[in-house]
């Protein structure tokens, strides 16, 4: 592919063409590599997406672009580990077939990468669309968990594993490990917010009427957690 030809294909048609066809080096850890230094390695810097990512760059990448290619190269590599999950064939194919489709899903991976804040949560995103492929849920579902991905912590992931082991659990009682109380607390109301978790007060009979917090992972909560764990 010549100069022109690069400046003449978009980023959504370099993504796209990585979803039918992977050119990375799934062997490699792209999230080891330094920013600064991701693109001084040849099997990185020669790959047809890469290429798409420098040309919109046109003189040089900043720091958010190598972060953004970094983070695109996270997704690619999940996404094709799983590439003989259920249904990808057919997915492809509609990718191949369907402009309109083709058009949505790259933009929204795109736009989705774009925003994130790191490549574990990029990571997270291709379990997404896996399970969107393996119609485990909706395209409206699909784009409501992503959302959640610009906020979500890691001991959100660790809680709602322990909710999902014990159905339900006393909030001051959860098993994750945390140095601050607060920190739980700000997770349950985090997961809370977006439906995947339900609190309830439980009073008990006693001196001082004492209410305590119980947490139980919803079903929407059991479906985005299902989606995104190890």
């Amino acid at each position: 592919m010549n100069n022109d030809e690069l400046q003449n294909e978009t980023i959504n048609d370099a993504m796209y063409k990585e979803l039918i066809h992977s050119s990375l080096d799934v062997a490699m850890d792209y999230g080891e590599l330094a920013v600064d230094s991701i693109l001084n390695y040849d099997v990185i810097s020669e790959l047809p997406i890469v290429k798409s990512i420098v040309a919109l760059g046109r003189i040089g990448l900043s720091i958010k672009e190598k972060h953004f290619t970094k983070k695109v190269l996270c997704f690619l590599k999940e996404f094709h580990s799983k590439s003989s999950s259920e249904n990808i064939m057919e997915f492809k194919n509609k990718l191949n077939t369907d402009q309109m489709f083709k058009d949505k899903v790259t933009e929204q991976i795109i736009l989705v990468i774009d925003r994130l804040k790191t490549e574990q949560r990029a990571v997270l995103f291709a379990k997404l669309l896996i399970d969107l492929i393996q119609e485990k849920y909706d395209w409206e579902t699909f784009c409501y968990f992503s959302e959640f991905l610009d906020l979500i912590q890691l001991i959100d992931i660790a809680v709602l594993s322990d909710l999902f082991i014990k159905s339900s659990n006393e909030i001051d009682n959860n098993a994750v490990t945390t140095f601050d109380r607060y920190m739980m607390l700000a997770s349950i109301e985090r997961l809370k917010l977006y439906g995947f978790v339900v609190v309830k007060d439980l009073a008990f009979i006693g001196p001082s009427d004492e209410f305590k917090k119980q947490a139980y992972i919803s079903s929407l909560g059991t479906v985005f957690y299902n989606a995104i764990k190890v």
